[in-house]
């Protein structure tokens, strides 16, 4: 049997403290306990089993409950970063069947909004200008209110996983367009 590991969302909102996302998963009927990381949030599902700790000690994310939250940030004050949700355990495992019931309704949740960018080359993607850097590598990409708001704008999105050589080619091209990208700062997570 092949055991199929965890799964990956992205999403882009508004950079800030209200999440969509992240209320999404606070209105579950058991929710989490959040752990904030300085991306966002682990987000520990403690009633559907215990960390399971590797030999080394450190949590065999695997076969543990949880699921990182990745929220959208600003860089060089003009860039939104795409969010990101990672259920981490192996969904298929059958101790995870509480697990893959969330992820499924999360991802059947995340469809009902709009996808600005699908993977696919069949499909014509009007948004895609505006997602730089690495941001259309990951998978498709999905907008909440306020991220199809700042598409429509004319705003512009990178992966969270851009570093600043990245970040400084995106602006340079950006600068061409007449979009000036604020200072460079170690605004990385």
């Amino acid at each position: 049997m092949t055991r199929r590991t965890g799964s990956s969302s992205y999403f882009i909102e508004a950079p800030g403290l209200h999440s969509e996302v992240a209320e999404w998963f606070r209105s579950l009927p058991e929710p989490p306990e959040e752990v904030q990381t300085a991306y966002g949030f682990v987000l520990y599902f403690r009633s559907f089993g215990p960390l399971v700790h590797e030999e080394a000690g450190a949590i065999d994310t695997a076969r543990s409950p949880i699921v990182t939250l990745v929220r959208p940030a600003l860089r060089r004050e003009v860039l939104w970063t795409v969010g990101e949700v990672n259920f981490l355990a192996t969904l298929s495992s059958p101790e995870n069947k509480s697990l893959q019931s969330v992820a499924r309704a999360f991802a059947k949740w995340l469809r009902g909004k709009e996808r600005v960018y699908d993977r696919s080359p069949r499909i014509e993607n009007p948004f895609a200008y505006y997602l730089e850097g690495s941001s259309k590598n990951w998978g498709d990409v999905y907008a909440l209110p306020s991220g199809l708001e700042h598409l429509k704008r004319g705003g512009y999105v990178v992966s969270h996983k851009d570093n600043d050589f990245v970040i400084d080619r995106v602006c340079r091209s950006l600068r061409l367009r007449g979009i000036k990208c604020g200072a460079t700062t170690s605004d990385a997570p």
